[in-house]
């Protein structure tokens, strides 16, 4: 199939008089077309402008409207298919599939040259120029483990239903063993006042999933609500262990890979200590989802804290597992990194958090009036779900009370899809939580996109975040410093520029296939420990 410039499909070729005030193509000068283009924050302009200076004849000009709408959203499929075509026309074979890859990422490739990005993939597979681009994003399948293992999660939510990033990271977790060849079941509640339209690979992963366990509270308004009946709490517990237990059974399970337990509690972990099968937990609360006097005291039972920080307030609360190492939680950088970085010129801040107090969204909307005051140029997209709907109320009139409504849009709650695009026209994500994070998986995402990431850094959080390094670090709650932080980058190009490179590479190391290879390592750790390791007594809730 053919790409070339005078070959592009009708829906990226432009004739539009509307931009820039320009009522011909053909009148319209160079000059003209890079005027507008300095003032143009729009990735649509900058689309038509190309089409204006292509008319005018001059290449390296579409090139730049071409690079700055790509800078403007890395999801400008427009601008990329025509970047393609030009590198075809120059011979740049290596250039136009990456064209066509970030296009293809994005879901935004046109279907009439899926059969080139095809035929252009095979080619390129294994190509030096590309390689680190290709493993970055996933293009070479991961590697089949050596040892094949059976593993039951255990977690109280999994997307698509959802609260918050913990059953995010399990459900990767379960996606990266899979892809490695494990075999995974998943055990999980059916709470469908949580769920959020599934993504085609939740519904793919939905064929692993036994949504058969029974919580004994709930969360209302962002808030954990226990069930205050005895005698029903203890007969959930026994039924859970029981279904526990069949899964292990049917399974032949060799590890139990444990997620969030709230309002599961101890008892779920009971049927695989008993039975001798190990139990790998991994925390990232900064409890366990059960009371000290519960732990269980086994050789079998490891803890997997998802930060240092989180692994030092677990002990510090009293816990003491047989063994306890850190496994961050990752973050699917394959999904997240972009190939360009985006345009500095204008603040293009993003959140995507809960909309709770304790998130810090407060502390930001307070940031971005400050910022408004001090002339500062900037957008923002507050993007999360909002189960506190008086709090978000209270956020939305914040931002009416300070005239930011022309800057300031919340978005609500976004799927994966929907939150890499979000991050494809920002510039900046703020992480301004106020209490002890456990970790903080979308600071990562960010990184991985090539976004500079103003975060709080409390907790677990600061280890993903080196100030001045990677990203800037301001002190938790403190609106005055969070909007000074940010105007830094406003009026510093150079360290802008210096942050978002520096970003990438950070995101690297915290890739969820590390996390993956990390739980095999500890898995056959655990197997091999169990093999020579003393039976202690467990320590667990009554159940009956």
């Amino acid at each position: 199939m053919d790409i070339t410039g005078k070959n592009l499909p009708a829906a990226v070729t432009t004739d539009d008089d509307s931009s820039a005030g320009m009522r011909s193509p053909d009148s319209v000068t160079r000059e003209q077309i890079a005027a507008a283009l300095a003032q143009s924050h729009s990735a649509d302009e900058c689309v038509q402008l190309a089409g204006h200076a292509e008319v005018a004849g001059d290449t390296d000009l579409v090139r730049q409207c071409l690079g700055q709408a790509i800078a403007l959203d890395r999801n400008c499929g427009a601008a990329l298919v025509m970047l393609a075509a030009q590198s075809m026309d120059d011979g740049d074979r290596a250039g136009t599939f990456a064209m066509l890859e970030e296009s293809f990422r994005a879901g935004l490739l046109p279907a009439e040259l899926a059969e080139l990005h095809r035929a252009l993939a095979d080619e390129m597979a294994g190509n030096e120029q590309l390689e680190s681009y290709l493993r970055v994003i996933g293009r070479n399948a991961a590697p089949r483990a050596t040892n094949s293992l059976s593993v039951l999660l255990i977690t109280n939510l999994f997307p698509p239903q959802e609260l918050g990033g913990y059953g995010r990271m399990m459900w990767e977790f379960a996606h990266g063993l899979i892809a490695r060849g494990h075999r995974v079941r998943v055990l999980t509640s059916d709470l469908s006042e949580f769920a959020k339209p599934a993504t085609p690979d939740e519904r793919v992963m939905e064929q692993n999933v036994h949504r058969t366990l029974r919580l004994v509270g709930t969360w209302v308004g962002g808030r954990g609500v226990a069930l205050d009946h005895r005698d029903e709490v203890m007969r959930r517990f026994r039924d859970n262990a029981s279904r526990v237990r069949t899964a292990i059974g049917k399974l032949g399970a060799d590890l139990v890979l444990v997620g969030n337990i709230d309002f599961l509690g101890a008892s779920v972990l009971r049927p695989a200590l008993e039975g001798g099968i190990p139990v790998l937990h991994a925390l990232a609360n900064a409890g366990p989802g059960f009371a000290v006097s519960e732990q269980p005291r086994v050789g079998t039972y490891w803890v997997a804290p998802c930060s240092d920080w989180n692994g030092r307030a677990f002990r510090e609360a009293g816990f003491s597992p047989a063994r306890m190492e850190t496994v961050y939680p990752g973050a699917r950088v394959d999904r997240f990194f972009r190939l360009f970085l985006p345009d500095t010129r204008r603040l293009r801040i993003c959140y995507a958090s809960l909309m709770l107090p304790y998130k810090g969204a407060g502390t930001l909307v307070q940031a971005l009036g400050k910022l408004q005051a001090a002339g500062v140029d900037f957008t923002a997209e507050i993007a999360g779900d909002a189960p506190n709907a008086d709090f978000l109320r209270e956020m939305q009139e914040h931002v009416r009370a300070c005239g930011l409504e022309e800057r300031v849009r919340f978005t609500g709650f976004l799927d994966r899809q929907q939150l890499s695009a979000l991050f494809a026209r920002s510039n900046v994500l703020v992480f301004p939580s106020v209490f002890n994070e456990p970790f903080g998986i979308s600071q990562v995402e960010a990184l991985a996109a090539g976004l500079v990431v103003v975060s709080s850094g409390t907790g677990g959080a600061k280890e993903v975040i080196r100030d001045h390094v990677d990203g800037l670090i301001f002190p938790a709650g403190d609106a005055a410093a969070l909007a000074e932080r940010l105007a830094l980058l406003a009026r510093d190009a150079v360290l802008f520029a210096r942050l978002q490179r520096s970003a990438q590479a950070r995101a690297i190391t915290f890739a969820v296939g590390e996390s993956v290879l990390k739980i095999e390592k500890l898995a056959a750790e655990m197997q091999a420990a169990q093999a020579t390791a003393p039976v202690d007594e467990f320590a667990a809730v009554a159940l009956s």
